[in-house]
């Protein structure tokens, strides 16, 4: 963001549909699910922990 001259809350918009950058608590938590028994039924994708950046 420094070469840009933006604040993180000028910047992030503009990557995230949600308008900021995610927490790592928030990253973690796709992780965890993942590798939990919860996620026992899930195979072969990928998830997307990105607040839709790859969306676009």
């Amino acid at each position: 963001m420094e070469e840009t001259g933006q604040t993180e809350e000028e910047f992030a918009p503009q990557l995230s549909l949600l308008g900021r950058f995610g927490q790592p608590a928030e990253i973690a938590q796709a992780s965890l699910w993942l590798a939990s028994d919860q996620s026992s039924y899930v195979t072969g994708t990928t998830i997307h922990a990105d607040a839709g950046y790859t969306s676009r």
